[in-house]
């Protein structure tokens, strides 16, 4: 059962570094240079990992893969981090659900992936606890925070997809720290690779902004250790405990006390949906 207890650190650990950013992005920042540094401190806590189980692929399509995820990646991350800046961890933990959905569609479009009743009834019941996550006075909620949270949940799918690609022909844990890396060279490089910025978002974050980054290179190496010691079938619905994580710790850490019952009803929503998945 050592898979397990990978499986929930690793949601554990994914929760807790969205809730730091939460926490330090609300205050002030510029998201741009947070996400290339925090891809670069992730990137840096994998490289060690990686160069050990070193295994580059030889053939050139697989690399054109790999900078589509390095690409689609960097916009996940970077409207991920400006959405954290306008709506609670919990509801973005939330909204971000909708990535099953996409994630459906895309490997029946893609990949003749059979769609399964179980998985009609789990898509309708994370809808509908998104939809109640977000339900205001007779109405379905949508501002910039959600709109942005659901763009970066799109990109993030569409890499998703690149990497099914990739796989067969990249050790994992080599391809995640490269795309972190490589993520990271990319936000510099579109912030000007101005040295008074990075020192300006350092100087604003301080330790939080490398506590988040590391926080997310253990997940990504936590998810590596549990996806080898179990079936992934197993591990990834496990893994999403990171949103119950992410949604309790808003409300004790970050008193994001706002409609609390309809966020834990959506939750649990959600919660049983993704259960649904893994059958």
């Amino acid at each position: 059962m050592i898979w397990l207890v990978f499986s929930l650190l690793a949601g554990l650990s994914f929760a807790t570094s969205r809730i730091v950013a939460r926490f330090l992005l609300r205050q002030d920042g510029n998201a741009l240079a947070f996400t290339a540094l925090h891809s670069f401190f992730a990137g840096l806590v994998l490289l060690p990992m990686a160069i050990w189980k070193l295994d580059l692929p030889d053939n050139e399509i697989i690399w054109l893969w790999f900078f589509g995820i390095v690409i689609f990646a960097f916009l996940s991350d970077w409207l991920a981090f400006l959405a954290l800046k306008l709506i609670d961890i919990s509801e973005y933990q939330i909204v971000g659900q909708v990535r099953h959905l996409l994630i459906i569609i895309g490997g029946f479009v893609f990949f003749t992936e059979p769609v399964t009743i179980f998985k009609m009834i789990a898509i309708v019941l994370i809808g509908v606890g998104v939809w109640v996550s977000r339900y205001e006075k007779k109405s379905f909620v949508i501002n910039r925070g959600v709109t942005l949270t659901v763009l970066s949940t799109l990109a993030a799918v569409i890499a998703f997809l690149f990497v099914k690609q990739t796989v067969t022909d990249f050790s994992e844990i080599s391809a995640a720290s490269f795309e972190l890396l490589l993520l990271a060279f990319l936000g510099f490089s579109l912030g000007g690779f101005s040295f008074s910025k990075i020192k300006k978002e350092l100087k604003i974050q301080k330790w939080g902004l490398v506590i988040s980054g590391v926080l997310f290179g253990l997940f990504e190496v936590l998810l590596f250790l549990a996806l080898s010691h179990g079936e992934a079938s197993r591990v990834v619905p496990v893994v999403q405990s990171s949103l119950i994580f992410s949604v309790l710790g808003g409300i004790i850490f970050l008193k994001e006390r706002t409609n609390v019952p309809q966020k834990i009803f959506g939750t649990l929503l959600a919660i049983v949906g993704i259960i649904l998945l893994a059958i």
